[in-house]
């Protein structure tokens, strides 16, 4: 391909990305975008909306360059990695535009979650009530066959301008005169738009410009926008001054979210070596180009993947936190992996368990990262690194520094609010959160039902409180009835005959002394439950 036009048509491009003329550089994020807002661009350009400029750079022969095709068979979540490959001819490289460009070529000649795009050709510009004038769906071939307006867009620009009437007469002879030439129109307007007009503009990044004068050009260009996130950004700066690590960020992250437990992303793995390599939490892109930094960051790499991989499963054995639900900071595991990222093959010794648990969950009880969360990470990183010997977890200097930036007691005190989710979650021994998508969530219930207690004008903090909650199942909490629980209600602590005597009497003479006797009761049976779980004495 010789030097690049300026402005282009729409199909000659995405003809263009399908033989492979235009890639991806190994810095750019992976595609993010949905169904939806593909078709929104496509009814845009219908609508003569400017999409933005394109930013390309075509490198000279010298350069060694990782890169990847743009994808043809998107799937949702799909991460591709960069490679090193021989090319018959250097292709463009797109800097900034990879999502609309993606989705050009999504639309014309590929596939998303295994289906095609289609537009609605009898679409009504001016009657549609929709947020689309012109109606494009992602759609299975057989869903479409149903309807025989719905076109593949990929078909349509193989429609010749003076053949659209003949085309649509023989094609849709039976619908109605004013429907047959509202589709002529659409048709001529797609070819207008797509195949005829150019409204593609792009513009090329000089070709002898050094690759890191380049990727210097991609970092500012993508961060004074909405198209990186600070993480992507800083993934992509990862990336630049050290190409390999891209498929190993992506391996890792993957570990470490399992089967979709967890929601760690590349954000969290950059601050990590931060911290635990002595370049302070806060978030600074100037510290990824510090080649001492890169060449620590390679070096400790591994020792870092193991401690993170230790401290996810500390999370599941030990913190009995097997879902992203109840994992409410990111950031408070930081220190847990510098702690064991200390430790000989980082692996924890005895009795250190216990001392994480107590640190992770009174962080979360106590809101700790809530507010200047890095000043906080460099601090307990200090302590971790200055404790004697280092293989024990300095809890007592972390507890009362703890104490000394929230001002709360660090105790776990049935007087206090806590997080409901979280005190459940440790009474019930660790709950997995199957994904909703799978028709199965996890509900909060109320033993004796709200509607009952209120009727009778019980307060709303008895009602509420912890001793009148269980998680049960999102299709159990549908099916139960809204009456008194049964004899055989399972619950914590219904196998104390204490508490059990008090749920009878409530639930056969339910007044509030009797319900406020059941719910007291067993509320100090929680509390002495978590204490015992976090290592606090009774």
């Amino acid at each position: 391909m010789s030097r690049i036009k300026p402005t282009q048509r729409i199909y000659d491009v995405v003809k263009d990305i399908q033989e492979d003329r235009y890639r991806l550089p190994s810095i750019q994020r992976s595609f993010v975008w949905e169904e939806e807002r593909i078709c929104k661009l496509m009814d845009s350009l219908m609508n003569d909306y400017p999409i933005g400029s394109f930013l390309v750079w075509k490198p000279n022969s010298e350069f060694t360059i990782r890169t990847r095709k743009l994808v043809q068979d998107y799937k949702t979540g799909e991460r591709l990695i960069s490679e090193e490959e021989p090319l018959e001819s250097l292709p463009y490289l797109v800097l900034d535009g990879q999502q609309r460009l993606q989705s050009l070529f999504l639309a014309f000649f590929g596939k998303y979650n295994g289906k095609h795009l289609y537009f609605k050709i009898d679409s009504d510009p001016i009657g549609e009530e929709n947020d689309l004038r012109y109606n494009f769906q992602f759609v299975t071939p057989e869903k479409a066959a149903n309807d025989s307006h719905w076109r593949q867009v990929g078909e349509l620009t193989h429609i010749k301008i003076p053949k659209i009437s003949a085309f649509v007469d023989g094609e849709f002879r039976d619908d109605p005169s004013d429907v047959r030439e509202r589709i002529k129109e659409n048709i001529g307007k797609f070819i207008q738009v797509f195949s005829i007009e150019e409204r593609i503009h792009i513009q090329d990044v000089k070709e002898d410009l050094p690759y890191n004068d380049v990727l210097e050009v991609f970092v500012r260009v993508n961060s004074g926008g909405i198209v990186l996130t600070k993480s992507d950004l800083l993934f992509s700066t990862v990336i630049l001054y050290s190409p390999e690590m891209e498929k190993k960020f992506i391996e890792v992250v993957d570990e470490l979210n399992g089967n979709g437990e967890y929601d760690f992303n590349t954000d969290f793995l950059i601050k990590c070596p931060f911290v635990i390599l002595d370049k302070g939490a806060k978030y600074d892109i100037k510290k990824l180009k510090d080649g001492e930094y890169i060449k620590k960051l390679e070096d400790n790499f591994e020792k870092i993947r193991k401690a993170l991989l230790s401290t996810v499963e500390f999370l599941k054995t030990d913190a009995k936190i097997l879902s992203k639900r109840f994992l409410k900071s990111d950031l408070a595991l930081i220190p847990i992996v510098d702690f064991i990222y200390q430790q000989p093959h980082q692996q924890l010794s005895e009795g250190q368990a216990i001392k994480l648990r107590q640190y992770l969950y009174m962080s979360f009880f106590m809101r700790f990262y809530s507010y200047g969360p890095d000043g906080k990470l460099d601090v307990i990183h200090k302590k971790i690194k200055e404790a004697n010997p280092i293989v024990n977890f300095p809890i007592d200097e972390i507890s009362k520094y703890m104490e000394e930036r929230t001002g709360m007691t660090y105790v776990f005190s049935e007087n206090r609010r806590y997080d409901l989710d979280l005190i459940l979650n440790i009474i019930q021994g660790g709950v997995f959160e199957i994904p909703k998508k799978r028709g199965w969530s996890l509900e909060r219930d109320h033993i004796f039902p709200m509607s009952i207690l209120e009727a009778k004008g019980f307060p709303e903090e008895l009602i509420n409180s912890v001793g009148n909650f269980r998680y049960i199942n999102k299709t159990r909490n549908i099916l139960k009835s809204n009456d008194l629980p049964e004899e055989s209600t399972d619950f914590y602590g219904s196998d104390d005959p204490t508490l059990n005597d008090l749920f009878m009497n409530a639930r056969d003479n339910l007044t509030e002394e009797t319900f406020r006797n059941f719910v007291q009761k067993r509320k100090e049976l929680i509390t002495n439950k978590v204490n015992e779980f976090l290592g606090f004495s009774k």
